[in-house]
């Protein structure tokens, strides 16, 4: 089932791919150095930081998901000095199937020049929103009320909102484009390239509108895979214990005149099938 989709590291790491999943040999013989460890889990996993040539470095992120947020902002502030410092910096967020849009605020401040625009979106309330809502709500009251009190409040305005609007589409922000003025580093590379496939989706692709914005970035790949017009999605019960439909909870406001569902976001430098080694060629691109 699971033929040629591993990889072992020495002889006690093995990495199952499909599942994503990490096996460490314990071996009372042998004291593992637990740093190590786990920058070879990282590598595996798709999240770190190299040196490429004097000019370039690259940072790899293979997914925006909750759990790896904490990851990623480490993985980012442990490069910190080395991103820099580096002239070029690539991104690789191939495979990237996003997650959430918090996952890469801190590599905002090295990416843009200028604040960044972002078009709106608009809910459909329904109940099974609701319900999903007051789940999550009473999960933050559960694990710590005083931790969680902003968002806490936040989450019971929303659930007002769509209690008021059942049936309806709702704008929470009461505006159709918001500006985000990052606070851009005081030092940082000069020339980034994202590299991006067709498997980049979701909070990948919108880390991507972001991105694109900056007059110091280029997308270099193909087309992404096209999930972002309506996204958010929710597990609802449809009467049927055994399955649960997947639906989007939201529209975006650039419908219909910019469409990316079943589109994708466009590279600025398409990379055709003879381009076998990405990287090499990003860096060939920045350097030459």
């Amino acid at each position: 089932m699971f033929k040629d989709t591993f990889k072992v590291y020495e002889d006690y790491l093995l990495y199952i791919n499909n599942l994503k999943s990490t096996f460490i040999k314990q071996d009372p013989n042998r004291k593992l150095d637990l740093v190590e460890v786990t920058k070879r889990i990282n590598e595996l996993d798709g999240f770190y930081f190299e040196k490429l040539t004097e000019k370039s470095s690259l940072i790899r992120i293979s997914s925006f998901n909750y759990p790896y947020v904490e990851r990623i902002e480490k993985l980012i502030k442990d490069n910190r000095t080395a991103i820099e410092n580096s002239e070029n910096l690539i991104i690789d967020i191939r495979n990237n199937g996003g997650g959430t849009d918090g996952a890469y605020t801190e590599l905002l401040p090295f990416i843009a020049t200028n604040p960044i625009k972002n078009v709106g979106i608009e809910l459909l309330s329904t109940q099974g929103l609701i319900d999903g809502i007051t789940t999550y709500k009473n999960g933050l009251v559960a694990k710590d009320p005083e931790k969680n009190r902003d968002e806490i409040i936040e989450m019971e305005r929303r659930l007002t909102i769509y209690k008021n609007n059942l049936g309806k589409f709702v704008n929470l922000e009461n505006k159709n484009v918001s500006i985000d003025t990052v606070q851009i580093a005081y030092k940082s590379p000069k020339q980034i390239i994202v590299l991006a496939n067709d498997k980049v989706a979701s909070a990948g692709e919108n880390f991507l509108l972001k991105a694109k914005q900056s007059k110091k970035v280029k997308l270099m790949g193909i087309p992404t895979s096209g999930v972002l017009d309506y996204a958010n999605s929710y597990f609802f019960k449809f009467g049927c214990d055994n399955y649960r439909l997947l639906l989007p909870t939201y529209r975006s406001l650039r419908l219909p005149n910019y469409p990316i569902d079943n589109i994708g976001i466009q590279p600025d430098i398409y990379l055709d099938k003879t381009v076998t080694d990405w990287v090499k060629y990003a860096v060939e691109y920045l350097e030459n």
